[in-house]
């Protein structure tokens, strides 16, 4: 996150102080700093008063010192729209203070009340929202190519670089440009994330997209002595965010949706779960239909085919 400038920092004082008591402040500090102890920060005995602005700048600059602005800017926003304490509080220059985060390089995600990096600034794994440890419901794309070793050992190398390279590229801007992040990448396939808005939908939609674009460029440009093709999987579930690969391999979503991709998905297709078909639109439906004969596991396909072929 960029530097919170000077002017930001004072229209947040000037916000709280002017719109609730130290007490009120005090409860939404420890909603970000469990156990915020605000007469200690401040050297204040506990039997004297804090005035407003005193307490309001120390803890704007504690947030800010602990990497939780964003988080308390959206708690000066719930405590605008629905209230802290059964009691809303009329909070001035929220519209500057806003506008500030924006030009932080955030937007804001209402569906989820988020702030989330703009990725025209910024892309981070956790599109600067997510806490480590903390569940959330995420939709997870895996991508594998099909038949990697015999690709590998019938092409040259630089063929083989130049075919897998691009293949990365449109996979990148297929997932990004549905706000997803790729999580691991690993040469010949790898695992994309999808948290905001209709997340199911946004996976699915980029795996169509990476899949239409892949078999025109192996009609068009692809190198290799045969069509690149790929298994792509699309499935929804918990997760308690990490960065460690470790615990996102041992996820059981994510292992599901592995064994989706590697059980159930041929190449050239993409196979989707049930968890993720009832949360597609009629459009993003088009082309995808239940599977049959894969005993209790109830998953739909995907494949793309010009007219006629």
């Amino acid at each position: 996150m960029k530097r919170v400038g000077n002017l930001l920092i004072s229209t947040c004082v000037k916000a709280l102080a002017q719109s609730m008591n130290t007490d009120v402040m005090i409860v939404l500090a420890r909603k970000v700093i469990p156990n915020y102890d605000l007469y200690g920060r401040l050297g204040f005995p506990r039997s004297m008063a804090i005035p407003n602005k005193d307490a309001a700048r120390q803890i704007i600059t504690d947030t800010i010192k602990n990497e939780y602005f964003i988080d308390f800017v959206l708690l000066m926003v719930e405590a605008g729209n629905s209230g802290v304490m059964g009691r809303r509080y009329s909070i001035p220059y929220m519209n500057d203070i806003i506008s500030g985060v924006f030009e932080l390089g955030y937007i804001y995600d209402r569906e989820n009340n988020f702030f989330v990096e703009d990725s025209r600034y910024s892309i981070t794994r956790n599109w600067g929202a997510l806490k480590q440890g903390k569940e959330y419901g995420f939709a997870f794309m895996r991508l594998d190519i099909a038949d990697n070793s015999i690709i590998v050992r019938e092409n040259s190398e630089k063929d083989v670089r130049k075919a897998y390279d691009h293949l990365m590229q449109i996979t990148t801007r297929s997932v990004l440009k549905r706000n997803g992040r790729i999580w691991s990448w690993d040469g010949d396939g790898g695992l994309a994330s999808f948290f905001f808005g209709n997340k199911q939908q946004n996976a699915v939609m980029a795996g169509k997209e990476i899949l239409h674009e892949l078999f025109f460029y192996n009609y068009l440009d692809c190198p290799l002595k045969s069509p690149l093709k790929i298994r792509v999987a699309v499935h929804s579930g918990p997760y308690d965010y990490s960065p460690s690969e470790e615990e996102l391999k041992a996820c059981e979503t994510v292992k599901k949706v592995v064994e989706i991709e590697s059980h159930f998905t041929k190449p050239g297709t993409m196979t989707i779960s049930q968890p993720v078909k009832v949360m597609l639109d009629n459009i993003a439906r088009i082309g995808i239909n239940l599977m049959k004969g894969k005993g209790s596991t109830e998953c739909y396909n995907y494949e793309f085919k010009l007219e006629g072929k």
